[in-house]
């Protein structure tokens, strides 16, 4: 019999602190509800749930901002929907006044209403935001820049590569314009089939003064040299047109001649070009579309970059994004109105009310093609929502399986761990109490 080293002991003891060690291990699963709660208890393990669970953050965040997204969308599409209004409301008056029971004093107050609502569509454009960020005013499209300052772009589709596009403008679109005597009062002459009367108390100053009364209502600049008299559309195009029937019968007529160019270098052989005044669309396969406004000739380069649209971050990892291209849809890109703030619809006379009707259905087939982009993109993202918070679900499950405490197996073996801290504390007991027998051999 030993004392120096009570080796039944010190096995209990050893015993004991294995138990307690375990035992506060499960405690700390229960209380915590992590299997994992450090390094040391399943280092693998451990590094594969914080990599699940920063792609969990990530998807969660990925799809909010595909929700913010929408927002976006819901937004701007909200603005083309009240633009699109307008428009056809414009066709409408144009429809009416198309119809020549109408004198001129009627078609002006109709013109006026028309003024107004272009108007509109232009503040509608500019004051559209987002966060601050402004939508339809050409800030959230495709950068696109010019070499030439008086080629200006105005809009390229995302379908366009990035690059230098070269092009020569030939021609820059020309207004009607004609020159005749002043009419002599009394008569009654005729401008763009508009009778205008000219009474025999008038001279010559008070028959000038009324027919520049009628060309202002036209959209017509006119000109006095003695006793000619020059008439220039203030906008170009070989829509614009002139027509003049003098007071002894003599008509002339006179239109508006289109911009031309010549596509050069970056452009496919299929690649081909309308103008509409000085506005230029370039048009190819696969949803090439750039428009630019021309104002000299010359040569010119275009340089399309791949920036300047929205980028939605719609993904956990790098170049998981969406491009987004809002076009702008100002009177300027719509063809209703030219850069120097000029109307490209006048319903002042039966026949500009009529190419107003082409002008309107043009205007009208852009923003409906732009709300159908804005709808495809948040279908897309509505898409995207659901995917990322599947995939989401997915990945925590996985990560709960190897992260998290099952707390009814924990449970069994906190049972267990806590009758063996019981049991090696009793045997421990006995064990001291053991040497305590050397006591008898002493007496």
């Amino acid at each position: 019999m030993r004392i120096n080293h009570n080796i039944s002991a010190q096995m209990a003891n050893v015993n004991l602190k294995k138990t307690d060690s375990r035992l506060s291990s499960s405690l700390e699963r229960l209380s915590s509800g992590y299997k994992i709660n450090k390094a040391a208890d399943d280092s693998a393990g451990m590094a594969i749930t914080n990599k699940m669970r920063a792609q969990i953050r990530a998807l969660d965040q990925a799809s909010r901002n595909s929700e913010d997204g929408q927002s976006i969308i819901e937004t701007a599409e909200g603005a083309m929907g009240e633009i699109e209004t307008i428009l056809q409301r414009v066709r409408e008056l144009a429809v009416q006044t198309a119809n020549d029971t109408y004198a001129l004093e009627d078609r002006q107050a109709v013109q006026k209403e028309v003024d107004q609502l272009l108007d509109e569509v232009d503040r509608i454009t500019a004051t559209t935001e987002f966060n601050g960020t402004t939508l339809l005013d050409g800030s959230a499209a495709r950068t696109f820049a010019s070499s030439n300052i008086d080629v200006k772009p105005v809009y390229t589709s995302m379908n366009v590569e990035k690059g230098d596009y070269k092009l020569t403008v030939d021609q820059i679109a020309k207004p009607a314009s004609m020159t005749f005597n002043l009419p002599t009062a009394p008569c009654t002459i005729s401008l763009n089939q508009t009778q205008i009367e000219f009474s025999e108390n008038m001279n010559s100053a008070a028959v000038a003064e009324k027919l520049q009364e009628v060309c202002d209502a036209m959209n017509i600049d006119m000109t006095r040299n003695g006793n000619a008299v020059s008439l220039t559309t203030r906008s170009t195009g070989s829509q614009e047109q002139i027509t003049y029937s003098s007071a002894t019968g003599v008509k002339q007529t006179a239109n508006g001649e289109e911009a031309k160019i010549t596509l050069g270098d970056g452009f496919k052989d299929t690649a081909t070009y309308s103008g509409d005044g000085n506005l230029i669309t370039i048009r190819d396969n696969e949803g090439f579309e750039m428009q630019i406004e021309t104002n000299a000739t010359g040569d010119t380069e275009l340089r399309v970059f791949d920036a300047g649209y929205m980028t939605i971050q719609i993904g956990a990892n790098e170049t998981q994004t969406l491009n987004m291209n809002f076009p702008e849809v100002s009177c300027l890109n719509l063809g209703l109105r030219s850069s120097d703030g000029n109307d490209k619809i006048n319903l002042c006379t039966q026949y500009s009310s009529e190419n107003a009707l082409n002008s309107m259905d043009w205007a009208i087939k852009k923003v409906s093609g732009a709300r159908s982009t804005l709808g495809s993109y948040q279908n897309r993202l509505e898409s995207t929502t659901s995917s990322l918070d599947l995939s989401s679900q997915n990945i925590t499950e996985a990560m709960s399986r190897i992260g998290d405490t099952d707390m009814a197996d924990e449970m069994t073996k906190y049972t267990q761990y806590e009758v063996l801290s019981q049991a090696a504390t009793s045997m421990l007991a006995q064990a001291n109490q053991a040497t305590q027998g050397v006591l008898s051999l002493l007496q």
